[in-house]
């Protein structure tokens, strides 16, 4: 998920800020460094010293002698860039990455790497898309994509249209209850989503920005934010029941503004989660240009839950651990986790 500027009212691709030094640094007065290239060296760095949640975990002062004495002694692009790569690695920043003037760096997922399905697999080689179905006993299935369209604003509107014009059209039905399925959910920009399953999920779940400290960011709400917010809102609502039991479906394709929306329903009542924990990247991120050249996206805050609660673990656990080899796609009604939260909603219908 990434944001501009730390919104916590529901999170969205942030717009991309224009970075410049913020760190004065003596040894960019040193006309050895006046170099455009180390310039830009000192930029990045500068930037993930500020910025970044996990600048307490790198010693500064010793990171940035080690960089000085590197750009000493580099004569190449190549060699300027994996000094930044070389400080970014400190920050053991799973979520972020570094797209360079000639390369680029993404740091290692968390943990151990998790099998994905045949049926996820093969889902993915095919376009993006909503995918609704009423089951048995009067129950919506409602599979909501990533939002892969960046801060792009005519964008979001269309995808905010696309996927409320589709909650509305299964809502149309009555349904007794709904599974949201986010297994397919890598993530983008998160506003469309929250504002397409808002009315469902309840405002008062709505999840939280905290910085480093744990302490919860106060909302923004500049006029740029509510035009931004605005272009995730979907020109038309549908009237959907707040009490309606929702089961939710989360695996390990479930990641960034998926764990978002997995994160805002884990405090809903009526609503139980069913699955295999998510990828593990539930918190916010803040892109940054460099000098018109590179880009930096880094972890900037912390989630907390409706009940303030902070997430550290990074990952949503499921109520209900669902192994993925019975996932089906193709034909929900078959799917293993589907078929356990259609047996748990009956019970609460």
């Amino acid at each position: 998920m990434r944001i501009r500027n730390l919104i916590p009212a529901l999170f969205f691709t942030g717009l991309i800020s224009n970075a410049s030094a913020q760190l004065a640094d003596p040894a960019v007065m040193n006309d050895q460094l006046a170099d455009s290239t180390k310039s830009y060296v000192w930029d990045c760095v500068n930037l993930m010293q500020k910025q970044s949640l996990y600048s307490s975990r790198v010693n500064w002062e010793e990171a940035r002698d080690s960089v000085a004495r590197m750009l000493n002694s580099s004569s190449t692009l190549s060699e300027a860039e994996n000094i930044v790569i070389w400080v970014f690695k400190k920050l053991e920043d799973h979520h972020g990455m570094y797209g360079g003037i000639d390369t680029s760096y993404r740091y290692p997922a968390p943990g151990a790497a998790r099998k994905m399905s045949a049926s996820i697999l093969a889902e993915y080689k095919k376009p993006r898309a909503v995918k609704i179905q009423m089951l048995s006993d009067n129950i919506a299935y409602y599979k909501m994509p990533a939002v892969l369209v960046g801060s792009n604003t005519e964008k979001m509107k269309e995808w905010a249209n696309l996927m409320m014009d589709s909650l509305c059209s299964i809502a149309s039905n009555h349904p007794r209850g709904f599974i949201i399925d986010l297994r397919m959910n890598n993530g983008g920009n998160s506003e469309p989503m929250w504002q397409t399953l808002r009315h469902l999920i309840g405002e008062k779940n709505r999840v939280r920005l905290a910085g480093a400290d744990g302490k919860l960011l106060k909302d923004e709400m500049d006029a740029a934010m509510i035009q931004y917010r605005q272009a995730g809102m979907p020109d038309r609502l549908c009237t959907l029941n707040e009490k309606l039991p929702v089961a939710v479906l989360i695996g390990a394709g479930t990641a960034s503004s998926g764990e978002i929306m997995a994160l805002s329903f884990s405090t809903r009542k009526n609503t139980r989660l069913f699955g295999e924990p998510t990828y593990g990247v539930a918190n916010a991120t803040n892109g940054f240009v460099v000098q018109n050249k590179g880009y930096l996206l880094l972890t900037v805050s912390y989630l907390s839950d409706g009940k303030k609660k902070l997430l550290k673990q990074m990952a949503i656990q499921p109520d209900v651990l669902v192994q993925n080899d019975g996932d089906n796609f193709a034909d929900p009604a078959r799917d293993t986790a589907v078929i356990e939260a259609m047996g748990w909603l009956r019970k609460k219908m």
